[in-house]
This record gives structure tokens, C-alpha cells and sequence, in this order.
């Protein structure tokens, strides 16, 4: 019979023995996981932020371990039989593959997940959606909803009883202390691998290169002194002395497992076709397989994709700012172009048939003008934003004559014309090509023509208060070609001198306007712009102004219209951000 003595004996080795399960079980439960490459746009970035989602409950493996390992074993097809072949050679316990889609402003995430140890896709797709291209907040909790349960609920793949392979590749400071110690005995002491003592391992490096063949005993020491031979088994043959090359390209796995027996029983390091176990703490060490030249980019690869080097490199590149994307007609922040604008006015009247003392035409020739038009949006431009606020922006346009004269019989009389509108914008992509949108502005339009020596013109001066709302297309032909199409309805809240009743009085008036043109991009950021334009301005008059009835020698109305022309275009050069 117990006595109270031996029960709380019996409750401490208990709680001593939970207190030393409870942590191999935790690392027990981390799987091997593969993130395969994804397709669609922005997919890298993507991938990058999967990654490390992934690494926080799990170990994620290298993407080119995968690759390297699918191109030794001859199994690159992606069918399930390929994915549990490569998955048990490297004895990966969850294959993620997915795509990406992007609808509009949004872009959705598409996963499968397959078992290492059959090969099949577990469960239905998974599907998220991330308001930008990166993996954002809402995002990463729909795939800790969906995707790391599904990762949890996968069986192993390691047969059994090892811990987790894959923490080697987060313990590297491990390793550093026992390679500085001795770097020079691990050429001649790597056939100790058998003897596992703790002591040993501290003295001899490469003996740290052979224990993880012992992983079948289940022993946690035994895969923390041994970092570096999980990233050799997948690339073994690239290892080999130029001797030995063509023996270790034909080489069974069965042939591979031989060597490591032999060591285990004290056999000649000679005998081994696994000469260089050094390289392998090297690598560990951060020097990047310098013994083999073929495997130097795919470290490289494999550091992106345990997503450290990948966020250093998207930040280097600009993210979207420094893209074609960011300059595209949806995205640009900025739209601005500065060059020679051509001009020729018409202006014509309708009037009685009989009227003898008829009002003249004006016929004027293309002069040049000054122009500059400039949109901008404001809130596009960290070019970071995705909402349609981004899309709200301002435009300004001034177009002014250079030099024009005007003629009166055979008096040459000074003139002037000038433009300028400033209002608002709003644009809505339709795909990645395609953008339209509208703009408000309001504006004033002058057409002057002055006196000299005592002659002046027949024809009254304008001078236009336009409001004036319209309407644009932009769509991309080519990258570097883009057709740009506006029109709009002009309604006047004053002509000027044309409406006074000593003139031609009280009018109905109404105009329309159009450009149609398109973009050459010279550079990334340079184009060329070239543009026809019209405006057309239409006057009713109501016979109020005496220029009207006044004509004649009766008080009848003889003049009923007028109809004021604007034809040219332009030619300049724009910057886009």
C-alpha cells in the first residue's frame, strides 16, 4: 500500500515527465511544408508573404530543394505521383500550389493543398482575397482559418518517429559555435557520425555532418547537431569530385544509403562517394556553395523564398511606383504635357437672302499657340492606394495664341485669342487598358480684335465664360502606344460683346468641343502627344441687337445666327508619374 510519501513522489516524476514531452511534442507537431511557385500577377509577392505566414507554425522548405530534387528524381510533371515522389525523397508532409487573379482592384488567391505521403489534394480550394497585391490583414486571417488547419490536419511523412527535419534551416547559430572550434579536423573525422555524444560533436564538425542518418532512433539531440544534411540529400550529385561525376549521376538511392552504414561501422572516409562534407558546413555558414557553381543562384532562389532577401528586393525595386503599371492610364498620378497648340478660327452668319448689307465672314489661317494641360490625382500619388478616391483628381489648361492679326479692307488690326479651363476629374479603369472618365471645368475663351488708326472690325468681340462637362477615353493600344478620345458640351454663362444690344443682342447659345489623338512613351516616364481638336459654337439670336434688324431700311429681324469655329491641334511633349 502507497503512503502519501510515494504519491507525491509519483506526482513529481509525472509533472517532470509532462514538462519534458510537452516540448518534443510541440515540435513534433510542425509540418514540412512546400509553397510551389504561383501563377498570375503579382505572384511573386505573394508567394514571398505565404512564405512567411507558413513559417510561423511551420517549416517551410525551399523551393529549389523542390525543384533540384524534382529534376534528379526525373519527376517535374506535377502530377500526383511526382508530388509524392519528391515529397518522400525530401519527406515533405503538405504541397501548397496556387494561383493568382486579379478582378478589377481586388486580387484572389487560389490554393490547393496536397499530402506528401499520396500526392493528393486534401480537401476543396481555398480562396481569399487581398485588397492589394500583397497579402493584407483580412487576408492573413482567412488563411489562418483555412489553410493552416488544413496544413495541422495532413498525416507525416517521415515515417515515423524523427523530429522535424526542416528546423535545422532556423537553428543556423547552432551550428556556428561547434564550426569555429575546429574547422580544421572535419575533412578527417566525419566517420564518427555513430557515436552521438554531445562532447564529441564539439570537437569535430564534420561528425555534426553525419548524425541525421541516426534520425530513425528518434532522438532530439541528435537533429539539432546536424544542420546541413538536409540540404545535401536533394543535390548530391553536384558534389562529387570531377572523378566521380558520371558515377554519381547514375547512382540508386540504394547506392546513397551505402556509404552512410559504412561510416556508421568506422569505414575510410575514402570509401564514401559523399567526399565533401565540408562544403556543406560551409553553406551553413553563409558562403553560398562555393564549391559548386551550378547550385550558387538557386541558394540564392531559396533565400527569396523563405521570404527574407524577397521583401529587400521588392522594396529596392519601387514596388508598383517605379512599373509600367504605375504610368498606365488607370494608375498615373500625373498627366501633364507642355508644347505648340495650332488654331483657325471661322465664323459665319445666316441671314436674309435680300439683305444687301449682309454681315462678313471671318476666315482665319492656323497660328501658333503656347499650351499646357496638366491632370493630376492626387491621392495616386504613392501609388500605394487602391480605392477609387485615387481616381478623383484636377486638371488645368492654358492655350494662348502666339502671334495673330486680323484684317479690316486693308487695314491690319491687332488681335488676341486665348483659352484657359481649370475644374475636376474622375477616371474608372476597365481593365488594365482601358480607362474612362469625366471632367468638370470652368473656363474663359477670348477672341479680341482691336482698332487702327480709327478702323475697327465689323465683326464683335468675344469673350467666353464656358462651364463645360465632358467626357474622356484612354486606352492602351501597345505599352508604348496609347489613343486618347475626348468630347464635351459646352454651356456659356457669357459671350461678351456679341450679346449687347447694340450688337447682335440676346442669344441662345450652345457648343461642343472634341480632341482625338494619342500617346507615343519614349521613356518610362517621357511621351509624345499629338491632337486634333474642334469647337463649335452655335448662336440663335432673338433679334434684340440692332446689328439684327438694323441692317436694312426696315425694322424686320434679317440676321437669325451665327456659328463661331475653332480648328487645330496640337503637338507636345508630357511627363508621366
Amino acid at each position: 500500500m502507497m503512503n502519501s510519501r510515494s504519491n507525491r513522489w509519483l506526482l513529481i516524476l509525472g509533472l517532470l515527465a509532462g514538462w519534458l514531452v510537452l516540448p518534443a511534442s510541440a515540435i513534433a507537431g510542425r509540418k514540412r511544408v512546400v509553397v510551389l511557385e504561383l501563377e498570375g500577377p503579382k505572384a511573386d509577392k505573394f508567394h514571398a508573404d505565404l512564405v512567411k505566414l507558413i513559417k510561423k507554425t511551420h517549416t517551410v522548405i525551399p523551393i529549389d530543394k523542390w525543384n533540384g530534387t524534382a529534376e534528379e528524381l526525373d519527376a517535374g510533371g506535377g502530377s500526383d505521383k511526382d508530388l509524392k515522389k519528391i515529397a518522400k525523397k525530401l519527406k515533405i508532409d503538405a504541397i501548397i500550389q496556387g494561383k493568382v487573379e486579379k478582378r478589377r482592384e481586388n486580387y484572389i488567391l487560389q490554393l490547393k493543398v496536397h499530402a506528401g505521403k499520396s500526392g493528393a489534394m486534401v480537401g476543396g480550394r481555398i480562396d481569399v482575397k487581398a485588397e492589394g497585391p500583397r497579402i493584407d490583414g483580412q487576408t492573413t486571417t482567412d488563411l489562418k482559418d483555412e489553410l493552416i488547419p488544413a496544413i495541422d490536419g495532413i498525416a507525416s511523412n517521415r515515417g515515423g518517429g524523427g523530429d522535424d527535419e526542416g528546423e535545422d534551416e532556423e537553428k543556423p547559430t547552432k551550428k556556428k559555435k561547434d564550426v569555429k572550434e575546429d574547422e580544421g579536423e572535419d575533412e578527417e573525422k566525419p566517420t564518427k557520425k555513430g557515436f552521438g555524444k554531445k562532447k564529441d560533436s564539439n570537437v569535430d564538425e564534420g561528425e555534426d555532418e553525419e548524425k541525421p542518418t541516426k534520425k530513425g532512433f528518434g532522438k532530439k539531440k541528435d537533429v539539432k547537431e546536424d544542420e546541413g544534411e538536409d540540404e545535401e540529400k536533394p543535390t548530391k550529385k553536384g558534389f562529387g569530385k570531377k572523378d566521380d561525376e558520371e558515377t554519381n549521376a547514375l547512382r540508386t538511392k540504394k547506392d546513397e544509403k551505402k556509404p552512410v552504414v559504412k561510416k556508421d561501422e568506422g569505414g575510410d572516409e575514402e570509401d564514401s562517394p559523399l567526399p565533401k562534407p565540408k562544403k556543406v558546413v560551409k553553406k551553413d555558414e553563409g558562403e553560398d556553395e562555393e564549391g559548386d557553381g551550378e547550385k550558387k543562384p538557386k541558394k540564392k532562389v531559396a533565400r527569396k523564398d523563405d521570404g527574407e532577401e524577397e521583401e529587400e528586393g521588392v522594396e529596392a525595386s519601387g514596388d508598383e511606383g517605379d512599373g509600367p503599371l504605375a504610368t498606365s492610364p488607370g494608375e498615373r498620378a500625373i498627366d501633364g504635357v507642355v508644347g505648340l497648340s495650332f488654331n483657325a478660327r471661322r465664323m459665319a452668319f445666316t441671314y436674309s437672302a435680300d439683305l444687301g448689307n449682309n454681315p462678313k465672314p471671318y476666315k482665319g489661317v492656323p497660328v501658333a499657340g503656347i499650351l499646357v494641360d496638366v491632370t493630376m490625382y492626387p491621392l495616386a500619388i504613392s501609388h500605394k492606394r487602391h480605392d477609387m478616391l485615387k481616381n478623383v483628381g484636377l486638371t488645368f489648361m492654358y492655350d494662348k495664341v502666339l502671334k495673330i492679326q486680323s484684317k479690316q479692307g486693308t487695314v491690319t488690326l491687332p488681335t488676341a485669342q486665348a483659352r484657359f479651363a481649370l475644374g475636376a476629374a474622375f477616371r474608372y479603369p476597365l481593365g488594365s487598358k482601358a480607362v474612362v472618365g469625366g471632367t468638370l471645368r470652368l473656363g474663359r475663351q477670348n477672341f479680341t480684335i482691336g482698332t487702327s488708326n480709327g478702323v475697327s472690325s465689323d465683326l464683335p468681340n468675344v469673350n467666353y465664360t464656358i462651364l463645360d462637362p465632358g467626357a474622356f477615353l484612354r486606352f492602351a493600344i501597345t505599352p508604348k502606344i496609347t489613343f486618347n478620345l475626348n468630347v464635351g458640351f459646352m454651356a456659356f454663362l457669357g459671350t461678351g460683346a456679341i450679346q449687347k444690344n447694340d450688337s447682335y443682342g440676346a442669344a441662345t447659345v450652345t457648343g461642343f468641343e472634341g480632341e482625338i489623338g494619342g500617346d507615343y512613351l519614349l521613356t518610362k516616364n517621357i511621351f509624345a502627344r499629338a491632337a486634333f481638336k474642334f469647337e463649335t459654337i452655335g448662336f440663335s439670336f432673338k433679334g434684340t441687337g440692332t446689328m439684327t434688324t438694323g441692317r436694312d431700311t426696315d425694322t424686320d429681324q434679317d440676321v437669325f445666327g451665327a456659328r463661331d469655329n475653332y480648328l487645330g491641334g496640337a503637338v507636345t511633349v508630357g511627363y508621366l508619374y
